[in-house]
């Protein structure tokens, strides 16, 4: 059985959300004078198992951050940040890295948005 209607609708205001939310990320990255890596979807709106108020879950990985603690990554983008979007901020090293099991789930459920 297929998604409802509402939900399927839900999902392509979300991804719109999500595709305006990184096209600001990559903006406010480069003033920061970050490296913008990539930019993914993650969570039940990227697995498919989504319901019509499920928020939307954003990856940004950028290169320059590996030093500041989560705080301090999220604090860089709380200007932009929308209400349902949950953000994670990785460094490009964080990201590729396979030591952290969190992470690479992740990456496996992760749909690119804008890979740089």
């Amino acid at each position: 059985m297929g998604k409802a209607a509402s939900a399927l609708k839900s999902q392509e205001r979300a991804l719109i959300k999500a595709i305006n939310f990184v096209k600001k990320a990559r903006a406010k990255a480069a003033s920061l004078g970050l490296n913008f890596v990539g930019a993914y979807l993650t969570g039940s709106r990227a697995r498919g198992d989504y319901i019509v108020d499920s928020d939307v879950d954003v990856v940004l990985v950028l290169r320059g951050i590996k030093g500041l603690n989560l705080i301090e990554r999220l604090r860089m983008f709380t200007d932009i940040l929308e209400p349902g979007i949950e953000l994670k901020v990785y460094d490009s090293e964080e990201w590729e890295s396979e030591d952290s099991t969190w992470i690479k789930r992740l990456r496996k459920e992760a749909v690119a948005l804008d890979t740089g």
